[in-house]
């Protein structure tokens, strides 16, 4: 069958489409969970920070594989391994089994979403990559809405072990899916590409990290995108319902806007890169900025936050999923095709980094509080609002390193001249 840009763009946003369900599906359930398994905060915490772990340790490997082998073998591979690790979720009456399912899940979870952009840059070229970078990675957030809706509906009506088995078998279906249909470039009409040596691969991965500009778009997507995956992947649900005290069909509406967000927020981000690139630091800083303030305002409010307030934050880390696309319209500019699956691999374990050491975080102060007297129940807000303080001194950390490696690739560009 000859596969059109169309055809094979499909195939690449619905299996990023499934490893976002995947990965959020625990959002809704982590009050399950921890009755289920019987868990602290920093316990329930591991379900997700494994799965974070496993797929920041394995972006700079499935870049190197990426590079050699192509997008269309890693989707297919990440697909298979999230149904077995939902298989082993789906089963788990002890917290360490689950864990492990989680790990592998995110492994598959990891091979997906840099392919997807490999595709993209082999497909597409120039502004119309930049503006499909943005708009395909929304398309696959949907992922968020079906974790939040669909899925918590299911869950409450079937159960775990049902609910993560359909999760398992709808990875399976995105793996036909991408066995039909996926091609990884459109000028040779095979779906891989010829396969670059190790040691040409290895050397290429060496200097990637080397340019300071690489490490520079590490940074934006450490820095933007932390906060709203911790409240979406994890303590979001937790903290409105328990912490704000907002019903729970409100915070499921917060959860799933996060994609109507991006549909609004990211196209204006793709414009404002592809005709005006000069202005992408100042994006990133704004929404650095911005996440700081709408939190503190959230956090040091005396009592409930009106909910207004937290429309506001949720539309400001909401935003943070788009301005971290940035990074790989930095690396787009600045790395040949050949070797952009390392690129990219070492750029997206930065906001992935930022999450784990966030979440985990998060989940640790929430059991100090509640042992050391200063909120009376786990979830409560006097907990929270310690907790979630935690992230400030990781994005902001983020940010002076982004403006570090900034100077350098400046200083560089200079010299080159």
């Amino acid at each position: 069958m000859k596969r059109t840009a169309t055809l094979v763009s499909v195939a690449a946003v619905l299996a990023y489409f499934v490893a976002v369900s995947e990965r959020s599906s625990l959002g809704v359930a982590a009050l399950q969970a921890a009755e289920r398994f019987d868990t602290t905060a920093a316990q329930l915490s591991a379900l997700t920070v494994m799965q974070l772990v496993v797929y920041a340790a394995m972006q700079i490997p499935v870049g190197v594989l990426l590079d050699r082998y192509g997008s269309k073998r890693l989707i297919v591979a990440g697909g298979i391994l999230m149904a077995i690790g939902q298989l082993l979720v789906a089963g788990a009456l002890v917290l360490p089994q689950a864990v492990f399912g989680r790990a592998i899940l995110g492994m598959g979870d990891a091979f997906t979403f840099i392919s997807m952009i490999r595709i993209i840059n082999h497909w597409y070229s120039g502004a119309a990559a930049t503006r499909r970078t943005q708009l395909y990675a929304n398309f696959g957030q949907l992922g968020q809405v079906f974790s939040a809706l669909p899925f918590a509906y299911f869950l409450h009506q079937v159960g775990w072990s049902s609910a993560y088995l359909a999760l398992g078998a709808f990875a399976l279906f995105s793996v036909l899916v991408g066995l039909l249909l996926l091609q990884d470039s459109p000028s040779t009409g095979q779906t891989s590409t010829a396969r670059t040596p190790w040691s040409v691969v290895g050397r290429q991965l060496v200097e990637n990290i080397k340019n300071p500009g690489v490490r520079m778009a590490f940074w934006v997507h450490f820095a933007c995108q932390s906060s709203g995956s911790v409240f979406v992947l994890l303590w979001g649900y937790t903290f409105l319902v328990k912490g704000e005290g907002l019903p729970t069909g409100i915070a499921s509406l917060m959860l799933s806007s996060f994609v109507a967000i991006g549909f609004v927020v990211g196209p204006l981000m793709s414009q404002v890169c592809a005709t005006r690139p000069e202005y992408r630091s100042r994006l990133v800083v704004f929404l650095v900025l911005s996440t700081i303030a709408a939190w503190s305002f959230v956090l040091l409010w005396p009592g409930q936050a009106p909910l207004a307030l937290i429309w506001l934050l949720i539309l400001v880390i909401g935003s943070g999923g788009p301005a971290s696309m940035i990074a790989f319209d930095f690396t787009r500019s600045l790395i040949a095709k050949d070797r952009m699956g390392t690129a990219n691999g070492f750029v997206n374990m930065g906001g992935f980094i930022a999450t784990f050491s966030i979440m985990f975080s998060v989940g640790w102060v929430l059991d100090l509080a509640l042992h050391a007297g200063w909120s009376k129940t786990l979830f409560d807000m006097a907990g929270f609002r310690l907790a979630m303080f935690v992230q400030f001194a990781v994005i902001s950390f983020g940010l002076v390193m982004f403006f570090v490696e900034r100077r350098k690739s400046s200083a560089l560009t200079a010299s080159s001249k």
